[in-house]
């Protein structure tokens, strides 16, 4: 229990450590942020997985130096330092994650985009931030087309997405992921984070898998919308 209760305790405090320290480099706004920045990211991520006890299968190969659109399914909060662990993205969320305790400081350190779904401007602003860090600062975001948590991806995926990477002649990498047990890792409906997290702690064996497909470009924005979610829920209905 008491191991548990550590590792629960340095959940929040990596966060909040490397929050710290990208706010720090970012202020400092040398040449080589962007670069230093990324691999930052990157070490949280593998070290939140490490103390989380997550075993993780990569196939694929994320593309790091072409700022690009990622795109997935989404099950869990443990999806955003899975693709962080694999690659340097910034990610597009709900605006109530910003006000999580730490980890709302922790994603607007990393340059999320935080969307209100019910707003249609709130929605129209993320677009022009969502071009802008990819054509201007050169960074791939992630966005889940879902808008949710689910452990099936039967809603209908929003084709903003596919929209954005056209608009923009930017290229998508579609990715799918899976859990094992996925109904301990799924983040849905009312979970809480402290209590989900202790129940994943209290779990052996947890299993992480990850799929790249390689970048494709978007001609039509239904038509890939619709594709590729098919494509990831495959991976859900084979396991």
């Amino acid at each position: 229990m008491f191991r548990n209760l550590f590792r629960l305790i340095k959940v929040f405090v990596l966060t909040a450590k490397y929050a710290s320290q990208i706010k720090k480099i970012k202020a400092r706004s040398l040449e080589s942020t962007k670069e230093r920045v990324d691999l930052l990211k990157m070490d949280w991520a593998i070290a939140s997985l490490k103390n989380l006890g997550i075993e993780v299968e990569v196939s694929g190969a994320p593309v790091e130096k072409e700022p690009m659109i990622f795109i997935g399914n989404h099950l869990s909060y443990l999806d955003i330092p899975l693709i962080m662990a694999a690659a340097p993205v910034s990610f597009v969320a709900k605006e109530e994650l910003s006000r999580w305790p730490v980890i709302g400081e922790a994603c607007r350190s990393v340059g999320t985009v935080f969307v209100k779904r019910e707003s249609v401007d709130s929605r129209k602003s993320a677009v022009h931030k969502i071009g802008e860090a990819c054509l201007k600062q050169k960074q791939s975001i992630c966005l889940f087309p879902s808008g949710t948590t689910s452990l099936t991806e039967e809603k209908p995926w929003r084709r903003g997405a596919f929209e954005i990477a056209k608009l923009n002649s930017l290229k998508i990498q579609p990715f799918r992921i899976n859990y094992s047990p996925r109904e301990i890792v799924a983040f849905v409906g009312d979970d809480a984070l402290v209590p989900h997290l202790w129940r994943l702690l209290k779990t052996r064996d947890v299993r992480a898998e990850i799929e790249f497909h390689s970048p494709v470009a978007i001609s039509d924005a239904d038509s890939a919308c619709l594709d590729w979610q098919n494509w990831a829920k495959q991976k859900l209905a084979l396991n």
